[in-house]
C-alpha cells in the first residue's frame, strides 16, 4: 500500500476530510480514496471532483470514469434517486462472470443431489438461476423460500412447466422457521445460494441450528470475502477498488453503463454510506465453516466453485447427524 494512501487515512482519522485533502497526492488510487471518504461524509460535490481528477489522471481506467459519473448523479439528484436499479441488477446477474459462476454453482449442486427421490428445500431461490439448471429426476418436490414475490412466481412457473412439484413461502428464512406448520417438516437436502450473507450475524446461529435439525444435509454457496465492518480502512478500500476494476471490465460493451451506474457503483459506494441500512454481512469462508460446525453439523466440506471477480465462490457441504 502506498505511503500517500496511508497518510490520507491517518489524516482523515485524526483530523477529518479537510486534513486528508492536504496530503500531497495525485495518484488515481488515492484520489478515489478521497472520493470515498468525501462520499462517506456526504460531501458529494467534493467526492465528484476527486473522482473526476482520478479519471483525468488515468483516462484509460474504467473505474474512475464510472465513479465520477455516478458521483455527479448523486451530487445532482441525491442518493435516493441513484440506488441499485432492477435493470442494472438484471444486466449484472446475467452477464460477466455471473454466467460462469451460476453454471458452476448449478453443476456443483446437481453433483451433490442424491440418486434416490428426495425433497429439497431451497432458501432464497430468487428466480431459480441456480436451482433450475441443477434439477435432476431425483428431485421429487421443492420447497421454495423467497421474499420477492415476482421472483418466486417466475421460479414456480418454470417448475410447473417441468412438472416438478413445489411448495412456496413468500417470506424470509426467519419468518419461514417461525411458522408452526414447519416445525414437523423435514427435508433430505436444503440449499442456500449466495443469500445467507443477507442475514445479520446475530440471527444466524439459531437459523442454522434449525436447518440442521430439519435436513440431512445443507449446501451453502457463499463468497470467501473480507469483512466490511470498517469499510474505510485503507486495506479494505484498496481491495474494493482493485476488485471493482476487474468487475467493471467484465461488462465492457452494450450493457456497461447500465451495469456500472445501475448496480456496481451504487454497491461500491454503498459500502461507505453511513446513512444506508446495511443489508449484506459477508465474511471469510472459514467463519461460515465454523458457524455450521457450531450449529451441530458433524461434517463440513469446502469446494471451490469459481474464481469470481469479487472473491472466490465456494460451496460448503454440511452433513447433519440423522436422528
Amino acid at each position: 500500500m502506498s505511503d500517500d494512501f496511508l497518510q490520507v487515512w491517518n489524516h482523515y482519522r485524526e483530523q477529518g476530510l479537510d486534513a486528508a485533502t492536504r496530503v500531497p497526492t495525485s495518484s488515481p488510487e488515492s484520489l478515489l480514496y478521497l472520493a470515498m471518504l468525501a462520499f462517506a461524509d456526504e460531501r458529494y460535490a467534493e467526492a465528484t471532483a476527486f473522482a473526476e481528477d482520478a479519471a483525468r489522471a488515468a483516462p484509460e481506467d474504467l473505474l474512475p470514469r464510472a465513479a465520477a459519473a455516478y458521483l455527479a448523479r448523486v451530487a445532482r439528484e441525491g442518493k435516493r434517486n441513484v440506488y441499485v436499479s432492477a435493470e442494472g441488477f438484471g444486466a449484472f446477474i446475467r452477464g460477466g462472470g455471473n454466467v460462469s459462476l451460476y453454471q458452476e454453482t448449478s453443476a456443483a449442486l446437481a453433483r451433490c443431489y442424491p440418486d434416490n427421490p428426495f425433497e429439497l428445500l431451497d432458501i432464497g431461490v430468487g428466480d431459480g438461476l441456480a436451482l433450475l439448471p441443477a434439477l435432476t429426476p431425483a428431485v421429487r418436490r421443492v420447497t421454495l423460500v423467497e421474499p420477492a414475490a415476482p421472483l418466486l412466481e417466475r421460479t414456480t412457473g418454470a417448475l410447473a412447466n417441468r412438472n416438478v412439484g413445489f411448495d412456496t413461502f413468500a417470506g424470509t428464512l426467519q419468518e419461514f422457521v417461525a411458522e408452526p406448520r414447519m416445525q414437523s417438516r423435514r427435508w433430505e437436502l436444503a440449499q442456500a445460494t449466495f443469500c445467507l450473507h443477507s442475514i445479520s450475524p446475530p440471527a444466524r446461529p439459531v437459523l442454522l441450528e434449525w436447518l440442521r435439525s430439519h435436513c440431512d444435509a445443507l449446501l451453502v454457496a457463499e463468497f470467501d470475502a473480507p469483512r466490511m465492518d470498517e469499510p474505510l480502512r485503507p486495506e479494505l478500500v484498496r481491495h474494493v477498488l482493485s476488485r471493482y476494476r476487474v468487475g467493471l471490465a467484465e461488462y465492457v460493451g452494450a450493457d456497461f453503463e447500465t451495469v456500472a451506474q445501475g448496480f456496481l457503483m451504487p454497491v461500491m459506494f454503498g459500502y461507505v454510506d453511513r446513512g444506508a441500512t446495511r443489508t449484506t454481512f459477508e465474511h471469510p469462508i472459514p467463519e461460515w465453516e465454523q458457524l455450521l460446525r457450531d450449529a451441530g453439523f458433524v461434517r463440513v466440506e469446502r469446494r471451490l466453485l469459481y474464481s469470481y471477480w469479487w472473491a472466490p465462490a465456494c460451496l460448503l457441504v454440511a452433513q447433519a447427524e440423522r436422528s
